[in-house]
């Protein structure tokens, strides 16, 4: 591969969206897809064989999640780029996701020639948002909501046990013991001020965040 050409790995569990962006993206002679992934397990088991410039990440995959795989992937390769390429919109969930490493935050509902710009943008430094999102997110780092005080694996178990799974499931897919999955939602329900399974997902619910 030339040196001036960037090399993108897709992790997207839809593999039509993952074919569909491939083509659009390998339109511009400069990139070039050289790896596709269906999960964030397959995403970090892909890089322990071969270097990737940028990896457009999906945060809702199946098995760890995007946000706990992206964990996983930067303390193994902290100098890797990840660029969030999700269909959630919620100003919180990006918020998390730059603080857990990522370099920029797309959302699928943006034009497809703004994940071509964004690239390149990651590769020169830049922190590429969405114009709405970014306003959103400068307004809601001056809030004190409590979900804002979540460190990033407290938020994604907590967005776990918003969607309804149990302590159980969320320890198999995040391959943690049941008690220190317990631990977690004790902690997060005392930084949410909640006492009960039904109060947390109705936090999550008011706040967009299950």
């Amino acid at each position: 591969m030339a040196a001036d050409i960037i090399s993108v790995l897709l992790a997207d569990d839809h593999a039509v969206v993952r074919a569909g962006y491939k083509r659009y993206l390998e339109l511009d002679p400069g990139i070039q897809v050289i790896g596709e992934a269906e999960s964030g397990e397959q995403a970090y088991a892909f890089l322990s064989t071969r270097q990737v410039d940028v990896v457009v990440m999906d945060l809702s995959m199946p098995g760890q999640g995007g946000l706990e795989s992206m964990r996983h992937i930067l303390l193994r390769y902290p100098a890797q780029l990840v660029l969030v390429f999700t269909m959630h919109d919620n100003p919180a969930l990006a918020v998390q996701a730059l603080r857990a490493g990522a370099r920029g935050y797309l959302t699928k509902s943006m034009p497809p020639e703004r994940i071509v710009e964004a690239i390149r943008q990651v590769m020169q430094g830049e922190i590429p948002l969405s114009d709405e999102l970014a306003a959103a997110m400068a307004a809601i780092n001056h809030e004190s909501a409590p979900h804002l005080q979540l460190a990033p694996r407290e938020f994604e178990i907590f967005r776990l046990l918003a969607n309804g799974h149990s302590v159980d499931e969320i320890g198999q897919r995040l391959h943690l013991g049941v008690k220190t999955v317990a631990n977690y939602q004790s902690t997060i329900r005392q930084k949410l001020g909640v006492h009960s399974a039904i109060e947390l997902h109705q936090y999550a619910k008011q706040h967009a965040l299950a």
